[in-house]
Parts: C-alpha cells; sequence; structure tokens
C-alpha cells in the first residue's frame, strides 16, 4: 500500500507557548507523517537540520529572538520549505519582504492554517 504524499510531509511548530505547541501538534498529527515541536529559535534551527520539514509554522516573537529574522535561515536549510509566520502584531509586509511564504495574525484560525497548508 502507498502512502499519500500529503501523509509524508513533515511539520515543524515553533512556539515559546506549550500550550499552543501542543494544541497545534495534536491538530495537525493526523496530517503528516512527523510534527515536531521547538520553543526556541536555536532549537528550532536544529531540528530542522536534522528533519528538514516541508512546513514550518513560526511565531514571530520569541524568547532568543525574531522569527522574522530567522526565515532565510530556515529557508537555507531547505529551500522548499513552506514558511508560515504567524504574530499578533500586523507584519504581513515585513514577513513577505522577509521570505515568508504566508503571514497569519492571532489569535490562529486552525481552519485557515489548515487551508494554507494545503496550497
Amino acid at each position: 500500500m502507498q502512502v499519500p504524499m500529503e501523509d509524508q510531509r513533515s511539520l515543524l511548530i515553533v512556539d515559546d507557548e506549550e500550550d499552543v505547541c501542543l494544541l497545534l501538534k495534536r491538530s495537525f498529527r493526523r496530517e503528516f507523517k512527523t510534527v515536531e515541536t521547538a520553543y526556541l529559535l536555536k532549537d528550532a534551527l536544529q531540528v530542522a537540520e536534522r528533519l528538514r520539514p516541508d512546513i514550518l509554522l513560526l511565531d514571530n516573537n520569541l524568547p532568543d529572538g525574531l522569527g522574522l529574522e530567522f526565515v532565510k535561515k530556515f529557508k537555507s536549510i531547505n529551500p522548499k520549505m513552506y514558511v508560515i509566520l504567524f504574530s499578533a502584531m500586523d507584519l504581513y509586509q515585513e514577513a513577505i519582504v522577509a521570505g515568508a511564504d504566508v503571514f497569519l495574525g492571532k489569535p490562529l484560525d486552525l481552519g485557515v492554517m489548515r487551508e494554507v497548508m494545503r496550497r
């Protein structure tokens, strides 16, 4: 039996709020072969090096920096990585200029997020 392509994708969730990571991981675990989380950018970069995720959900405001400033570093690990940056601040223009594929505002809407990841 061949596994559908969608089920072979990997997802990395980066947010310093453990509850948010847990909620997102539970929400998307059936849609991805692998779902991993990180609470700091330095840890996320290490996970990304190992996992080379297809999709990255990246919060902007993290204890060790701004996700916005790390988009290019993540894309250098996997140029095909689809980066979804999210923040409570309106950073649409900055996110796109930084190389993010999509910007989503908080509070997060799981339905919208799921639709964006299907593209």
